[in-house]
């Protein structure tokens, strides 16, 4: 079923391009993974985010290492140890190792939402300037590279520089 509404997206795309190509009517293209990669307020928010999980991951670790540890020295223990204590403190252990893996979770989902925050950000301030260029350029319609099939011009490199002004 997708494949067909695809297809058949692709048709109708196909034969209104040709119909603007015949009316004179002016299309261009803009390759919007090349745009993000060239993009210096890309790079700088993949900077800063990798930033912030390195930290975070630091964080992480040293904790894990911690109840690593405190489990090592309960195993050697656990001979001496009453049999009660012992199950308490195992239970202790196995609630903080919950506890690590649960804030390992919020910390991703933390992430993945500034994430999103960020590359919402940038794709509007490449929609706004994809608007301008297109006015300036008076451009009819713009789309993305993948979805168009033929002809139109590369406004690529028009929105990369007027981004990384």
């Amino acid at each position: 079923m997708k494949k067909t509404v695809l297809f058949m997206s692709g048709i109708l795309f196909f034969v209104f391009a040709a119909s603007a190509a015949a009316s004179g009517i002016k299309v261009g293209y803009v390759d919007i993974e090349k745009v993000f990669n060239q993009y210096e307020g890309t790079k700088k928010a993949k900077d800063r985010l990798k930033a912030e999980l390195d930290r975070e991951q630091a964080a992480l670790e040293k904790e894990k290492a911690a109840i690593i540890k405190e489990s090592e020295d309960l195993e050697k223990k656990s001979t001496v140890m009453d049999r009660s204590e012992l199950m308490k403190k195992q239970g202790e252990l196995k609630t903080k190792a919950e506890r690590l893996q649960m804030k390992t979770l919020e910390i991703q989902q933390k992430l993945l939402t500034k994430e999103k925050e960020m590359t919402a950000g940038l794709v509007d301030e490449l929609r706004a300037i994809v608007v301008k260029i297109a006015k300036n350029n008076k451009y009819d319609y713009v789309f993305e590279r993948n979805m168009l099939l033929f002809g139109g011009d590369d406004i690529t490199g028009l929105v990369t520089k007027e981004m990384n002004k």
